[in-house]
């Protein structure tokens, strides 16, 4: 078994609890208040913008121009391609991008970003990979069960839904679990058992990002 498939399979446990978040359930069906929903995606656009500040973090610390480009290219596609849908739940509210830069981080969003930016500072790109994975690869997994599981073509949240559950997407999850295994084969075992701890500590931070909406 592969790193990566041995690190996720420990942390499903946890993707499981974030999908049965009333959040996550009620988003599924289409039955999601807006309110709860808009105090979401602004407390996410928050949440990218520091996402992204922590890719460059990990091109400063790549040592190859083959991690630099692999790197780059994700965060291309976090700020372009994944923005275009949040954007367009933003102006829906009549909030932009500018809006967000003077609104606070809730506590559970702040308490992820504070996590982010210490892998970053370990100066570690490995440490910092695995901090960042959580977020990328749980929410593939959970958009796509609830693509296969609910009838959703009426639902206003379609759009989120099947930006996250595309194939493109799931691409490039195996791409990074692909890029994750070859950077952690190397390590000793209480360093893969270091860098498991981070992902689990990611994916419950994830789980508090999904309750977050309710104050749960």
């Amino acid at each position: 078994m592969s790193f990566m498939k041995q690190t996720i399979d420990r942390a499903l446990y946890i993707w499981d609890e974030c999908m049965n978040t009333p959040f996550v359930q009620e988003l599924k069906k289409g039955v999601l208040p807006l309110d709860k929903f808009k105090r979401y995606i602004i407390q996410d656009s928050i949440y990218l913008k520091h996402y992204a500040r922590i890719y460059g973090k990990a091109i400063y610390h790549s040592t190859t121009l083959k991690d630099i480009q692999l790197y780059y290219s994700v965060l291309c596609f976090v700020t372009d391609t994944e923005s275009a849908v949040r954007l367009n739940y933003l102006k829906q509210f009549g909030i932009t991008d500018d809006d967000i830069e003077f609104i606070e981080p809730l506590p559970e969003n702040q308490n992820y970003i504070n996590f982010m930016i210490e892998a970053a500072e370990s100066g570690n790109a490995t440490k910092i990979l695995m901090a960042l994975l959580p977020c990328l690869l749980s929410y593939n997994y959970i958009f796509r069960k609830i693509l296969n599981e609910s009838k959703i073509a009426k639902s206003r949240y379609l759009d989120l839904i099947t930006d996250y559950a595309n194939d493109q997407y799931y691409e490039v999850c195996k791409k990074w679990c692909d890029f994750a295994d070859v950077k952690c084969k190397m390590l000793s075992e209480n360093e893969k058992e270091e860098m498991q701890i981070i992902f689990d500590k990611a994916s419950l931070l994830e789980l508090d990002f999904w309750k977050m909406a309710y104050g749960e």
